[in-house]
C-alpha cells in the first residue's frame, strides 16, 4: 500500500511542476499577443493605405501594361512561402498550415520557401518536395526591414525572371482570439480589387511620372508593406494559439490533480484502516 501511496504523492508533484512551466509560458504568451496585436492594429491602416494606392495605380496604367498584372503564363512552377513558427507547444498551429499547403502545392513543380524552422525541418526532409529553398532570409527570427527589402528583391527578381508563375504566400489568419485560419494571398503578379470611384470616368486623374513607373517604384515598399503585415498576423496567431494550449493544459493538470488527490485520499484511508484493524486484531488476540 505504501508503494502506492507514493507513486501517486510522485506523479503529483510531477504535475505541479510541469503547472509552474505551462502557467509562466502561457502568461508569456499573454504578454506577446497584446505585443503583437498592437502591432498588428498598427500596421493594417498602412498596409491598406498601400493596396488602395497601388490598385488605384493599376486601375489607371493605360500604357502597355505591366508585367507585374500577369502571371508568366509560359512558365507552371508557383513560388509558395509558408510562414511557420520556430518553437512548439502552440497546438495545431503548424499542421493547420501544413495541411493547407500540402492541398493546393504540386511537389513536382512547385517551389517552397519556409519562413520559421518548423516548415523547414518538414520540408527539407520529404522527399516528395522537389524543391525546397533553405536559404532564403529568416524573416519570422526578425522583422528588420533590410532582411524584408532584400526578401522582396529575390522575389521580384525570380518572377521578373520568368521563373516561377506567381508568388504566393500562405499564413494564418487572425479571425478573434480563439479562431485562426490557414490563408494565402498572391504577392506577385499584383491582384488588386480595383476602386469604386464613378467620379473619375469624367475627370480620370493625371499622373505625373506616369503610372506605369510609380508601380515599378512602389512595388517594393508595397511587398515589403504586406510581408511585414503577415508576418506579425502570423506571430499574433502563434502566440495565441500557445497561449491557448498552455490554458488548456493548466486545466487538464488541475482536472488531473483532482483525481490524483482524491485518489491518494482513498489509499491513505484505506492504509490508515488496514492499520487500525491489525492494531485492535492484535490486541485482541494479546487479550485472550
Amino acid at each position: 500500500m505504501s508503494l502506492g501511496l507514493n507513486k501517486t504523492k510522485r506523479r503529483i508533484a510531477s504535475i505541479q511542476s510541469t503547472q509552474k512551466i505551462t502557467r509562466a509560458m502561457g502568461m508569456v504568451a499573454t504578454v506577446k499577443v497584446k505585443r503583437f496585436r498592437d502591432a498588428y492594429d498598427r500596421g493594417q491602416s498602412y498596409a491598406e493605405g498601400l493596396r488602395e494606392t497601388m490598385a488605384e495605380l493599376f486601375l489607371h496604367d493605360e500604357e502597355t501594361k505591366t508585367h507585374y498584372a500577369s502571371e508568366n503564363q509560359e512558365v507552371e512552377g508557383v513560388l509558395y512561402l509558408i510562414i511557420t513558427s520556430n518553437l512548439g507547444l502552440c497546438a495545431g498551429y503548424n499542421n493547420n498550415l501544413f495541411k493547407y499547403l500540402e492541398s493546393v502545392v504540386d511537389p513536382e513543380k512547385d517551389t517552397i520557401i519556409s519562413l520559421g524552422s518548423k516548415g523547414v525541418a518538414r520540408y527539407s526532409k520529404d522527399e516528395r518536395f522537389k524543391n525546397v529553398v533553405l536559404d532564403f532570409p529568416a524573416l519570422d527570427k526578425s522583422m528588420d526591414a533590410k532582411q524584408i527589402d532584400a526578401a522582396c528583391l529575390r522575389i521580384k527578381e525570380e518572377f521578373n525572371q520568368r521563373k516561377i508563375r506567381k508568388a504566393v504566400l500562405v499564413y494564418t489568419h487572425y479571425v478573434n482570439s480563439m479562431t485562426f485560419l490557414p490563408a494565402q494571398e498572391t504577392l506577385l503578379p499584383v491582384t488588386l480589387d480595383a476602386p469604386n470611384r464613378p467620379e473619375e470616368s469624367f475627370c480620370p486623374p493625371l499622373f505625373e511620372p506616369s503610372a506605369r513607373r510609380q508601380i515599378h517604384s512602389l512595388l517594393p515598399f508595397y511587398l515589403g508593406g504586406v510581408l511585414h503585415t503577415r508576418l506579425v498576423e502570423a506571430q499574433l496567431c502563434e502566440q495565441a494559439s500557445r497561449r491557448n494550449a498552455m490554458d488548456n493544459a493548466n486545466d487538464n493538470a488541475d482536472e488531473l490533480l483532482r483525481k490524483l488527490t482524491i485518489e491518494y485520499n482513498k489509499a491513505r484511508q484505506s492504509a490508515i484502516t488496514q492499520e487500525i484493524v491489525e492494531v485492535v486484531s492484535g490486541s485482541a488476540n494479546a487479550g485472550k
